[in-house]
Parts: C-alpha cells; sequence; structure tokens
C-alpha cells in the first residue's frame, strides 16, 4: 500500500507535484466538436424608423428562406400570414402562397444558395394593410456550427418591436414620435395604441429566444 501511495506519475521527477505540469508538459486542449452546417451571423435593421430598431442573430445556414422570414418576424414581434418577400442581388424571391416562379419561391432557396459573403446585404418585406414592413439584413461573418448550439438565437438589439396592428413604419414612427411630444393634444390619442407598459428602448431578448426556439425548421427538400 506504501508502494501505491507513493508511486510516481510516469515521466515525473523524483520530489515532483503531479498536479504541476512541466515546461516540456504535452496540454491536451478540450476538443471542440462542430455540428452540421454554419453558422450565418446577421445585423437586421428595421427600415424607415427612428430612433434604430436592429437585432443581431445568428441562425443556420441550412435555413430556408421561408424559415427564415419566420425568424425576422419572431425577433421583431410582428405577426406572420402576411405576404413577404426577399430582394438578394435584384432577384425577388416570393412568398410560396404567391410565387409565380416555384424556382424564386422561398421555401425552394436557403441562404447557402445565395452565396452571399461578409458585407453583402438584402431585403426582406411584409406587405401590410398600408405599406411593407422592409428589413434590411446584412451578412456579418459566418463560424462553424457547435454541437448543440441552438439555432436560431437573437444575441442582442436596439429599440422595442412594433405593437400589434401598426401597419408598416410610417404608422410606427407617428407612435414614436408622440411618446417624445407628451403635451401635444395629437400625440395623446396616438398614444392610446400603445400599451401601458410599453418602452421604446427595451428589447426583452429573453423573450425573443423563448420564440425563436418554438419555430419549426424548414429546410428545402432535395
Amino acid at each position: 500500500l506504501e508502494a501505491l501511495l507513493t508511486r510516481r506519475p510516469r515521466g515525473s521527477a523524483a520530489g515532483a507535484d503531479p498536479m504541476v505540469r512541466g515546461v516540456g508538459d504535452t496540454f491536451q486542449r478540450p476538443r471542440i466538436r462542430h455540428g452540421d452546417g454554419s453558422v450565418v451571423h446577421l445585423r437586421v435593421d428595421l427600415e424607415g424608423v427612428t430612433p434604430p430598431v436592429w437585432r443581431r442573430l445568428e441562425v443556420s445556414s441550412r435555413a430556408s428562406l421561408l424559415e427564415l422570414h419566420a425568424i425576422l418576424q419572431c425577433a421583431f414581434g410582428q405577426l406572420d400570414g402576411m405576404p413577404h418577400r426577399f430582394t438578394v442581388d435584384g432577384v425577388e424571391y416570393e412568398d410560396p402562397e404567391v410565387a409565380d416562379d416555384a424556382a424564386h419561391s422561398t421555401d425552394r432557396s436557403d441562404l447557402r444558395d445565395l452565396a452571399l459573403h461578409r458585407g453583402d446585404q438584402f431585403v426582406h418585406e411584409v406587405e401590410t394593410a398600408a405599406e411593407p414592413w422592409r428589413h434590411l439584413v446584412v451578412i456579418e461573418h459566418r463560424t462553424q456550427r457547435l454541437t448543440n448550439q441552438r439555432l436560431p438565437w437573437c444575441v442582442t438589439g436596439e429599440g422595442a418591436s412594433p405593437p400589434d396592428d401598426c401597419d408598416g413604419p410610417a404608422r410606427f414612427q407617428q407612435l414614436l414620435d408622440a411618446l417624445r411630444t407628451p403635451l401635444d393634444p395629437e400625440s395623446a390619442s396616438l398614444r392610446e395604441w400603445l400599451p401601458d407598459d410599453f418602452d421604446p428602448a427595451f428589447v426583452d431578448v429573453t423573450a425573443i429566444n423563448a420564440e425563436l426556439g418554438k419555430l419549426p425548421k424548414r429546410r428545402v427538400e432535395p
């Protein structure tokens, strides 16, 4: 028993502390395990409103444009169900419900098909009863996906999402302006559209990610 307790690790010198690594010892880095595909890091701005309203998102490169549409709607707290389109390098990819060309339907193309690179941008539009919402989407960079990495994911953002039944950026801008002019009589009627606890600067990233986790995966079928 005494021999076992005093046995030195193989290769260690007499009197050396086995928990202290020497200069010549080999350090084994933990293995990083990668998942399927890559992660596309996006900066998405809601156009037509000030102060800026934007989100930074991480999405799978395998996500179809139809899935990306749902992600953007969720990230900005907007209701789905209205026709949408993406415009990439002058090419339009339309909602499957209204697309005339199946090859340019948002359920037939994914982010890999667009062959976009760092700094490239494209536009996402959603129709409303008044004017469309427009999101400017910028590719920030790509990384290898890690095993069990949760996607899609909202990293951060600025500016509250538009309230329900707000048809387009012009109406949303009117509501934001009304908050900045509380003594204006016309502003009082506009503020009635807003929830009592509406904070134009607050972004609930935790709530956004909870909703993103409920979205179905909509991948392009081979």
